[in-house]
């Protein structure tokens, strides 16, 4: 299984660049809602396992750096793959790409770095 790539941000070696925004909520409601004619409602779990998503921005990415993470992204087939992906908290996922990265040139850089926002959802 592939791992997500490390990068280098100013010169040292890091799993993760500048994180300017990091969120994390669970990937779907599994919550079966069912109201009763006496006006209550009876709930129960569609299943057990409580699946995440994570969104993360990261800011100040070298032109470099951004290539390697948006080719990481297209050899996954954007979510068709997963891979091994290290959190803010350095905690381990095995993970895939819940939606195709937003890349964005970052302030008045003349295009050399970049602000790249991507969401990866556990598998």
């Amino acid at each position: 299984m592939a791992t997500f790539p490390t990068i280098y941000v100013h010169g040292s070696l890091a799993h993760q660049p500048q994180v300017d925004s990091y969120q994390q909520q669970m990937a779907i409601d599994p919550t079966i809602r069912s109201p009763k004619d006496a006006g209550y409602v009876k709930t129960r779990a569609r299943f057990t396992r409580y699946p995440r998503v994570y969104t993360v921005r990261f800011d100040a990415v070298s032109t470099v750096n951004k290539n390697l993470i948006l080719a990481f992204e297209e050899a996954r087939g954007v979510g068709a793959d997963s891979f091994t992906w290290i959190d803010a908290e350095a905690t381990t996922h095995t993970a895939r790409f819940a939606s195709p990265g937003v890349y964005s040139a970052w302030e008045r850089t003349n295009f050399t770095r970049w602000s790249i926002e991507l969401s990866f959802e556990e598998v």
